[in-house]
């Protein structure tokens, strides 16, 4: 199945979205979509902000991440 191709403000959007629906999103949280040449795309968070995210939150950012890389590709904005 092919990768359905979208900006990096809806990836951001949808991570964004997801975790604040689980509660395990932190007011504050600054989440960006950047590409990466092996992976095609990752979400980063700030250092600090990714500090005092909850491990829970922390592997819920993960598992999201992965599950949204195998379903969609970055476009060229």
């Amino acid at each position: 199945m092919a990768k359905k191709r979208v900006s990096s403000i809806d990836l951001t959007w949808m991570i964004v979205e997801q975790m604040k629906d689980d509660g395990s999103f932190q007011r504050g949280v600054s989440v960006a979509v950047i590409p990466d040449s092996r992976l095609g795309w990752r979400a980063v968070i700030e250092a600090r902000a990714q500090r005092r995210m909850t491990p829970r939150a922390q592997r819920r950012f993960a598992a999201l991440e992965k599950e949204l890389q195998e379903n969609y590709a970055l476009s060229g904005d």
